[in-house]
């Protein structure tokens, strides 16, 4: 048996090991995620695109908004100056990063703009020409040159006397394809004014090696440092932060120090814990040994699986911080149990039983959660049934051999004669005067929360939010709503997803979409939209506005006439006609490198371009009437190739169908478990077994109601914890029953209580969090366990 064991051990853990470091020959990137939409499942309208609403986060999941916020513009615009030379010429943070939309930039523009010219007359632009009222716009540019004002760069007016360039560049900033927000520009830069105070936007798009978490030029952090170098130069001076980038690190920064505290303190109390009851250090230090070494193992089997692992894996993993230390509490329980320590290989076989039956029913419960789609649950699967696997063949493999070298013991051993659980155990217990008590007392806890439930059973169902799964901090919750207000981008947190066989098809639907949603500005839906048409359109409507220049021709004579040009008329004529027709059939596309920098910026998070021989593009409606939701699917749903996009409802959504999914796996697995259990107990002893989720259910349950939260995802999955872990005390109860030696039952007695307490100390500071996730979690498994600990000694005692 030992051999068997040890080999196990060396094979599992080598296969591990070797796997994972073959993998980062072939694949050597890894990533840290901590972004709730990194986890979540697939909406059931993105399975169509899900390729291309990935893409598109990956992009608009990068993207930053800094505002410079000061009491004066010149401070405002000084300190975003700043704050942006810090960045410059170049920085590993950013990918990109902008302040300026100074006269180059608009130069810049309004030369591409002239040299597309004959491309991007707008739709009421082409109607006036082709309804014969070119000499309407001909008098236009007249008025517009002769005006004391004009937008219009006049050295192009010799090549463009209608003013074709000045019209579409009147579109661009009046139709905000420029800047989709209430901003104002103001000596280069784009300002606002709120409450006395001004606001200088920086924008920018981090780098993918500065979003990383885990890299040392995290671009949040230094935007924190940078910003409070500047602002010691600036007195007055604040940065209003926004955008995914933030959430991600708050997040993660809450999470990572959160779980640290909560683990260290945890490690800290469970050695004081081991050392006073066992009167070693070997105990200790060999169990902590082991929890780290199994969640290594879960580790490494999570990046060599999925190759990226999310911060509330670790959140979930702490689960093996308990269990790993019940199987070591099991073992050196019974070896220290009297005066004089039991061999390693007796204790083994006292325990091998009760531990493999515990270890097979909660490594079922966990492997189920493996059959969920959905990331996560197959991150924490995997990486729980691999470190639990681990701490099992070490407590079989390692310890016997530990425990039976004797100077190894000599060392660690305190100088007592008998450790504190000798003293405990060998006490007679008073506990035979409660047993009619004891029989009871589960029966009222059931009868009590079942009460509860039944007051609240309408509120009692399945129902998730992701938004209630991330809660900000005062400061970033500040920061969002002012640079809402600044900003008044409107977005609606909602959008389309367009797919088109070719680009050109793509931008068609595009322009149709356009049509629609202008329809919808008219009706008062809303007040506008971002849209690729709206900066670059198909090629049908660019033939159509090169065909409604043409009808410019025939005008060109009186134009150049009425501006001046009578002696060298000829010449600009047929400059004119020659630039005309040389034009023909030099369409614009999406990915043309000469497009200006402003324009790509335009463009660069709503055109996600070519997937697997598709295209895809978003449209993002702004300032809508969140009641007119249902208006906007409708179109989508009833027109091919429009996705209608609701993250946060969708997912919601498909969480609560995740959600039942898990509870019927959670029942199949109770199911396997009992029968396996039949081969071992009687039909009897099993079915107190199984009387233990029931009541389980039922009281955290009514935990959750009277604590205000819904029975969602984080609890259910908590619910599958508690059950592969609960059910470990009533075996292992039973099994000192079954023994028929008072001193074996006080010893499993008080393993069990041991092991709660430790488990307990694990997750029971996870209730503390203020990570909704997190103290969901904690809150669950907590009285889940709490639950099943008094449930399982009454019920093995009766």
């Amino acid at each position: 048996m030992k051999n068997r064991f040890l080999f196990g051990w060396l094979f599992f853990h080598g296969a591990v090991i070797l796997s994972f470091l073959a993998s980062l020959l072939i694949s050597p990137s890894l990533s840290f995620k901590t972004s709730l939409f990194d986890i979540m499942p697939p909406s059931s309208s993105l399975r169509e695109v899900q390729g291309a609403d990935a893409k598109l986060a990956a992009k608009t999941g990068r993207a930053v908004t800094i505002l410079a916020k000061a009491d004066s513009f010149d401070k405002a615009k000084a300190g975003a100056e700043a704050f942006f030379g810090h960045y410059q010429p170049a920085s590993p943070y950013f990918e990109s990063l902008s302040l300026y939309l100074d006269s180059s930039s608009v130069s810049e523009i309004t030369r591409w703009l002239h040299e597309n010219r004959f491309f991007l007359i707008d739709d009421d632009d082409c109607g006036l020409l082709e309804g014969g009222n070119a000499g309407e716009l001909a008098s236009d540019a007249l008025s517009s040159i002769y005006s004391a004002f004009s937008l219009s760069d006049l050295s192009y007016l010799e090549q463009d006397p209608f003013l074709l360039s000045e019209r579409s560049l009147k579109h661009y900033f009046s139709g905000g394809a420029l800047s989709a927000t209430a901003m104002a520009l103001r000596d280069d830069v784009l300002f606002s004014e709120l409450g006395g105070q001004f606001f200088v936007l920086i924008r920018g798009l981090v780098s993918e090696e500065g979003s990383s978490l885990t890299g040392k030029k995290n671009s949040v952090k230094n935007m924190y440092e940078t910003a409070d170098f500047v602002k010691k130069d600036f007195p007055g001076l604040d940065f209003v932060f926004s955008g995914l980038p933030f959430h991600s690190y708050e997040n993660a920064s809450s999470a990572q120090r959160q779980i640290s505290v909560i683990s260290l303190i945890s490690v800290i109390l469970i050695l004081a814990l081991f050392l006073l009851i066992f009167g070693s250090f070997l105990p200790a230090l060999v169990s902590v040994l082991a929890v780290a070494f199994s969640c290594c193992m879960g580790l490494l089997s999570v990046l060599l699986i999925f190759r990226s692992i999310h911060v509330l894996t670790f959140v979930f993993g702490t689960t093996l911080i308990g269990t790993c230390l019940d199987y070591s509490i099991h073992f050196f329980t019974s070896w220290k149990s009297q005066a004089v320590s039991l061999p390693g290989a007796v204790v083994k076989k006292r325990i091998i039983r009760g531990v493999t039956l515990g270890f097979l029913s909660t490594e079922i419960c966990f492997a189920a959660l493996f059959f969920a789609p959905f990331p996560l649950l197959r991150q924490v699967s995997l990486f729980l049934a691999f470190g639990l696997l681990s701490a099992y063949l070490s407590v079989f493999a390692l310890y016997p051999g530990l425990v039976g070298c004797e100077k190894l013991i000599r060392l660690l051993d305190f100088k007592l004669n008998f450790s504190l659980i000798q003293k405990i155990i060998g006490r007679k217990t008073e506990s035979e005067r409660f047993l009619p008590f004891l029989r009871w007392l589960p029966l009222m806890i059931f009868v009590l929360a079942a009460v509860v439930i039944a007051v609240n059973f309408k509120s009692f169902r399945v129902k998730n939010n992701i938004q209630e799964l991330y809660s900000m901090s005062p400061r970033m919750q500040e920061n969002e709503i002012l640079s809402a207000k600044v900003l008044d981008t409107g977005s609606s947190g909602w959008y389309f997803i367009l797919k088109g066989t070719s680009e050109e098809e793509l931008l068609q639907k595009n322009e149709n979409l356009d049509a629609f949603l202008d329809g919808a500005v008219a009706a008062g839906k809303m007040k506008s939209y971002l849209s690729v048409t709206s900066f670059l359109p198909s090629e049908k409507r660019q033939a159509r506005s090169y065909e409604a220049a043409g009808r410019l021709l025939p005008l060109l004579s009186g134009q150049y006439e009425a501006l001046g040009y009578s002696e060298n008329i000829t010449d600009c004529m047929e400059a004119y006609e020659k630039d005309y027709s040389e034009s023909k059939g030099r369409f614009l596309h999406a990915d043309d490198s000469l497009l200006p920098g402003a324009i790509r910026e335009g463009i660069s998070n709503i055109w996600i371009g070519e997937i697997e021989g598709s295209f895809y593009s978003c449209v993002l409606p702004l300032h809508v009437k969140p009641e007119e939701e249902a208006f906007f699917r409708e179109y989508a749903e009833s027109t091919e190739g429009v996705i209608f996009v609701n993250k946060v409802k969708d997912i919601s959504s498909q969480l609560d169908e995740l959600s039942q999914n898990m509870l019927r796996l959670l029942g199949l697995s109770f199911l396997l478990v009992i029968v396996i259990l039949l081969f071992c107990y009687s039909p009897r002893l099993v079915l107190k077994i199984s009387v233990i989720p029931v009541i389980i259910s039922f009281v955290t349950g009514a935990v959750l109601i009277l604590c205000g939260i819904s029975l969602g995802f984080f609890p259910i999955t908590g619910f599958v914890l508690v059950f592969g872990l609960g059910l470990d005390y009533i075996i292992y109860g039973i099994e000192g029953k079954n023994s028929g030696e008072k001193e074996k039952e006080r010893l499993n007695d008080f393993a069990i209580l041991l092991s709660f307490v430790t488990t307990a100390l694990s997750f029971g500071a996870l209730a503390f969090s203020d990570f909704p996730p997190v103290h969901t979690l904690g809150l669950t498994v907590f009285a889940g366990l709490t639950t099943a600990v008094i449930s399982s000694f009454c019920l093995s005692k009766s």
